[in-house]
């Protein structure tokens, strides 16, 4: 029996039991109808199970189906094909006549569902592939500045096999009887690069502009190599160094001071539970300025992608120009949006 008649024999039975299942025709694509036929025909029917089961992998809600449609070719294929030479009863004996509507010939293909279909991955510059925070809070400083105020502040994250992106912002801002005392922002952009298993290269670029703060305008840049201490389900812990360079305009109408010096971070996160994780970033600079800054946020998930965070700022600057308080802190407390 020729492979072309085999198979259109086999596209009518199943054209019959698709008549008497209905609920199976729905579930059970064409196409992957077609290629178990092929499947069942080609080299013995030996691929037949694979590509059921690349069929059940990629539509598993018509699993029962495919499998029940996998059983009655496999029956088919076993049954004994009838000898050429025997001679057809007269019409009358030969029992219900079958009437069998045409069925046009299915075209030998290799099952295309083995295909592994790769995604490009996206540039840096789509939005696809990152992930983000927006903050609105209630903060209250003290040091340089103490009063009550609003901020807003926002976080990009994007990670790829080896390179992970963070973009930070942040906006302070507040008016007294209609006088602005307190205005604070910054942008920075963190690069890292995984060496290994263990040991990232780091870069960051910052800028940070406080016009009632330890210093007027500053600009970080800084280069160094990354470990993780620490790396599990519930904690993580990662420490960074290397040299730095600062750039910082102590009063309005000065120049850029330039420094050399070396930094070193630390990276804290406890995922308490799976509503809520604690975090802790503490940098140091030492050399021609010494500086800590150092931020602690507790985010709490309400529901979704709502959330609430507390956070507690410490800025110490050992050089802040004559007049100015060397230690500013901002306590935080506002509603964090994921997306």
């Amino acid at each position: 029996m020729s492979f072309t008649f085999k198979t259109a024999l086999t596209a009518i039975i199943f054209a019959g039991i698709t008549f008497v299942s209905p609920h199976a025709a729905g579930r059970v694509s064409p196409d992957i109808m077609n290629l178990l036929i092929i499947a069942s025909e080609k080299d013995g029917g030996k691929n037949l199970d694979m590509v059921a089961e690349l069929a059940i992998s990629a539509n598993p809600e018509a699993e029962k189906d495919i499998r029940d449609l996998v059983l009655n070719l496999k029956q088919n294929m076993t049954e004994p094909e009838a000898p050429e030479n025997v001679v057809a009863k007269p019409e009358a004996e030969a029992g219900p006549k079958i009437i069998a509507k045409e069925v046009p010939d299915v075209v030998e293909e290799e099952p295309a569902v083995s295909a592994v279909i790769i995604e490009e991955e996206p540039g840096f510059f789509s939005f696809r592939g990152w992930k983000g925070e927006v903050e609105l809070n209630f903060l209250r400083s003290s040091g340089n500045t103490s009063q009550e105020s609003l901020g807003l502040g926002g976080t990009l994250k994007r990670d790829t096999e080896k390179l992970h992106h963070t973009i930070d912002s942040f906006f302070d801002l507040n008016k007294n009887t209609g006088i602005k005392d307190k205005q604070r922002w910054g942008l920075s952009y963190k690069l890292d690069y995984d060496l290994s298993e263990k040991i990232y290269l780091v870069s960051f670029a910052g800028y940070e502009n406080d016009q009632f703060g330890t210093f007027r305008e500053r600009i970080t840049t800084s280069l160094g190599i990354g470990y993780p201490v620490i790396d599990n389900d519930s904690y993580s812990w990662k420490i960074e160094g290397g040299p730095s360079m600062l750039f910082t305009r102590d009063l309005p109408g000065e120049g850029y001071n330039s420094s050399f010096n070396v930094f070193a971070s630390s990276i804290f996160d406890w995922t308490i539970n799976d509503r809520s994780n604690l975090t802790n970033t503490t940098v140091l600079f030492f050399g021609n300025k010494n500086i800590i800054e150092s931020k602690t946020a507790l985010k709490v998930r309400i529901n979704g992608s709502l959330s609430s965070k507390f956070s507690y700022d410490i800025l110490y600057d050992q050089d802040a120009p004559l007049g100015r308080l060397k230690t500013d802190t901002v306590a935080r407390a506002g509603l964090l949006y994921d997306f």
